[in-house]
């Protein structure tokens, strides 16, 4: 993948293999494209996760999609991801926007299990 600008795809609907492949890319290549919602930020803080957990789930191969993806009335694709990192279960709420041609990604929330 190039390392100027994310991959996008016009695949629809986004299957979970496309989803991850975008997530992927942008936590690996493209974190200034990953958006921290404040409700994520003031759920980090009260679970104790940290951004480098929070980095590691999005660029697992193996996380596992929980809910997902699906199509926001807002174009989004919504979807869950749960998985190990740094010794802990968690699971992200995560939205793709423009998913087509300029993938940029927005974390919701997170939670600890």
């Amino acid at each position: 993948m190039k390392k100027n600008n994310p991959q996008g795809t016009v695949a629809f609907p986004l299957s979970e293999f496309t989803a991850r492949k975008i997530i992927n890319d942008l936590a690996e290549n493209h974190t200034n494209r990953i958006r921290w919602s404040k409700q994520i930020k003031e759920r980090m803080l009260e679970r104790g996760v940290t951004t480098g957990q929070v980095l590691a789930l999005l660029k697992s191969k193996r996380s596992v999609f929980r809910e997902g993806p699906y199509l926001e009335l807002n174009g989004d694709w919504k979807f869950n991801l749960k998985g190990m990192a740094a010794g802990s279960i968690i699971e992200l709420s995560v939205a793709i926007k423009n998913h087509a041609d300029n993938p940029t990604s927005i974390l919701i929330t997170v939670w600890v299990h």
